[in-house]
Protein backbone atom coordinates (compact mmCIF):
# COMPACT_ATOMS: atom_id res chain seq x y z
CA UNK A 1 0.00 0.00 0.00
CA UNK A 2 3.04 2.26 0.50
CA UNK A 3 4.07 2.09 -3.19
CA UNK A 4 0.46 2.75 -4.33
CA UNK A 5 0.52 5.77 -1.84
CA UNK A 6 3.73 7.48 -3.00
CA UNK A 7 2.47 7.10 -6.75
CA UNK A 8 -0.60 8.55 -6.18
CA UNK A 9 0.98 11.15 -4.24
CA UNK A 10 3.80 12.09 -7.31
CA UNK A 11 0.87 11.92 -9.77
CA UNK A 12 -1.17 14.44 -7.90
CA UNK A 13 2.14 16.59 -7.41
CA UNK A 14 2.47 16.24 -11.30
CA UNK A 15 -1.22 17.15 -12.13
CA UNK A 16 -0.90 20.21 -9.81
CA UNK A 17 2.41 21.53 -11.06
CA UNK A 18 1.32 21.35 -14.03
CA UNK A 19 -1.58 23.30 -13.81
CA UNK A 20 0.32 26.03 -11.90
CA UNK A 21 2.88 26.22 -14.82
CA UNK A 22 0.08 26.35 -17.62
CA UNK A 23 -1.83 29.28 -14.91
CA UNK A 24 0.96 31.25 -14.86
CA UNK A 25 1.93 30.69 -18.64
CA UNK A 26 -1.59 32.13 -19.37
CA UNK A 27 -1.51 34.63 -16.90
CA UNK A 28 1.82 35.70 -19.02
CA UNK A 29 0.94 35.23 -22.44
CA UNK A 30 -1.16 38.64 -22.86
CA UNK A 31 2.10 40.66 -21.36
CA UNK A 32 4.34 39.02 -23.86
CA UNK A 33 1.73 39.32 -26.89
CA UNK A 34 1.33 43.15 -25.99
CA UNK A 35 5.56 43.81 -25.52
CA UNK A 36 5.66 41.67 -28.88
CA UNK A 37 3.90 43.52 -30.93
CA UNK A 38 4.84 47.30 -29.40
CA UNK A 39 8.90 45.38 -30.52
CA UNK A 40 7.15 45.22 -34.05
CA UNK A 41 5.52 48.22 -34.22
CA UNK A 42 8.63 50.33 -33.06
CA UNK A 43 10.74 48.03 -35.58
CA UNK A 44 8.44 49.20 -38.54
CA UNK A 45 8.15 52.78 -37.62
CA UNK A 46 11.92 52.41 -37.79
CA UNK A 47 12.55 51.10 -40.55
CA UNK A 48 10.03 53.37 -42.67
CA UNK A 49 11.94 56.22 -41.26
CA UNK A 50 15.28 55.23 -42.23
CA UNK A 51 13.95 53.92 -45.79
CA UNK A 52 12.56 57.49 -46.35
CA UNK A 53 15.29 59.63 -45.42
CA UNK A 54 17.35 57.32 -47.40
CA UNK A 55 15.37 57.76 -50.52
CA UNK A 56 15.69 61.17 -49.77
CA UNK A 57 19.39 61.66 -48.77
CA UNK A 58 20.04 59.42 -52.48
CA UNK A 59 17.82 61.09 -54.30
CA UNK A 60 19.74 64.66 -53.23
CA UNK A 61 23.02 62.89 -54.80
CA UNK A 62 21.69 61.47 -58.14
CA UNK A 63 20.09 63.26 -61.39
CA UNK A 64 18.85 61.95 -63.92
CA UNK A 65 21.85 62.35 -66.24
CA UNK A 66 24.23 60.66 -63.71
CA UNK A 67 21.49 57.39 -63.89
CA UNK A 68 21.84 57.30 -67.92
CA UNK A 69 25.44 57.57 -67.46
CA UNK A 70 26.16 54.70 -65.28
CA UNK A 71 24.59 52.25 -67.80
CA UNK A 72 26.66 54.14 -70.66
CA UNK A 73 30.12 53.63 -69.36
CA UNK A 74 32.90 51.32 -70.82
CA UNK A 75 33.95 48.49 -68.42
CA UNK A 76 37.12 49.97 -68.20
CA UNK A 77 35.92 53.17 -66.04
CA UNK A 78 34.29 51.10 -63.35
CA UNK A 79 38.05 50.22 -62.19
CA UNK A 80 39.35 51.98 -59.12
CA UNK A 81 43.28 50.72 -59.88
CA UNK A 82 45.80 49.29 -62.27
CA UNK A 83 44.33 45.99 -63.83
CA UNK A 84 46.24 43.11 -63.98
CA UNK A 85 46.43 40.97 -67.16
CA UNK A 86 47.26 37.52 -66.08
CA UNK A 87 48.23 34.14 -68.13
CA UNK A 88 47.81 31.08 -67.29
CA UNK A 89 48.10 27.69 -69.37
CA UNK A 90 46.13 24.39 -68.70
CA UNK A 91 47.40 22.27 -66.13
CA UNK A 92 46.50 19.16 -68.55
CA UNK A 93 48.38 20.70 -71.36
CA UNK A 94 51.37 21.11 -69.75
CA UNK A 95 51.50 17.29 -68.06
CA UNK A 96 51.59 15.81 -71.63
Amino acid sequence: MNGELKRYIYIIGTVCLVFFAVLIFFKILPWILLIGLVVYIITKIVRYIKGKSEKKDSSQFTSSNDSNDAYNMQSDEYTNGEVIDVEYEDVDKKND
